[in-house]
């Protein structure tokens, strides 16, 4: 057995998907027939290349044949790997995905479809396709073991249209420490971000936008936490960002509305029904929307 072949063993996989034309066309490259030459850096221009191409011009219909071509391979594809080439090629895939989804596209369109399509995997965060739990690198750097998360990045761009997106699907209440989103929103250096119809829309506005999300989410925002960071020299990109935490997030006690809303989506986002769950409750509209973060 040729040393290529224990390193890849193909047992089934379809013929027609993206990730397993990818790797055979991989693994039949004569600079990789040897062990000691795999690294993500001899095959990662060629992956990212070739999704890229697909990625680029991609519509929702091809985005979600792509993710769906993703899904099965890695469930049902029947390729074994060594443990680091495995690691390797589906970091690089979901990096290069999620690239261009959150820092080239910023569609909030394509990500509610990533989300849908990955929702039955995102309470196990270390699973490959918790594709919202993966990390990414924003300025595109071909290392498939650093970066960032969706949401820190989100929190960062304050992409609030997208912010919301994620919110309502239960991302930040998953999350282990929120107020770390709150102080990037409020403290993190703006930069260039992604540009939607040749416009740069107003940062700080968006900024102000996610405070106001995160206190539907939160029940509490450790106030003190923010204003330590400012005595250490940290600017927040809104001078009045106090203006938008409620005092009922620091100081006063939560609302029993609010307090009403948290536990509801609790319960649904125990059992991944967030948000659709929403709306299978027999309650007025205007209640689902406020437990959907609208109002």
């Amino acid at each position: 057995m040729s040393k290529s072949t224990k390193l890849c063993r193909k047992t089934s996989c379809p013929r027609s998907n993206v990730f397993c034309n990818l790797l055979d066309k991989i693994v039949k490259r004569p600079s990789l027939q040897f062990l000691g030459q795999w690294g993500y850096h001899c095959y990662e221009p060629r992956i990212y290349r070739s999704l890229a191409k697909i990625l680029r011009y991609v519509d929702l219909d091809g985005f979600d044949a792509l993710l769906t071509d993703y899904i099965a391979f890695v469930e049902k594809s029947g390729y074994r790997f060594e443990v680091s080439f495995n690691l390797d090629f589906t970091e690089i895939c979901v990096n290069t995905i999620l690239y261009w989804v959150f820092a080239r596209k910023g569609n909030p369109d394509f990500v509610e479809l990533l989300l849908k399509k990955t929702k039955d995997y995102v309470q196990d965060r270390s699973c490959n396709l918790a594709l919202i739990w993966r990390t990414f690198t924003p300025v595109y750097c071909p290392s498939p073991l650093s970066g960032i998360t969706p949401l820190f990045y989100v929190a960062q761009t304050r992409q609030s249209n997208i912010f919301k997106i994620l919110l309502q699907y239960g991302i930040l209440e998953r999350e282990k420490n929120p107020i770390n989103i709150v102080l990037t929103i409020v403290l993190y250096p703006s930069r260039v971000r992604v540009m939607v119809d040749r416009e740069l829309a107003d940062i700080h506005e968006d900024a102000k936008t996610c405070l106001v999300l995160c206190s539907r989410v939160l029940s509490v925002i450790s106030v003190k936490e923010i204003k330590t960071q400012l005595s250490l020299g940290r600017r927040p990109i809104i001078s009045n960002w106090f203006d938008y935490i409620p005092s009922t997030r620091y100081k006063d006690p939560c609302e029993l509305l609010h307090l009403c809303r948290l536990t509801i989506r609790n319960q649904l986002l125990t059992n991944n029904m967030l948000p659709d769950g929403i709306f299978s409750l027999l309650i007025p509209a205007r209640l689902q929307n406020y437990l959907n973060l609208e109002i």
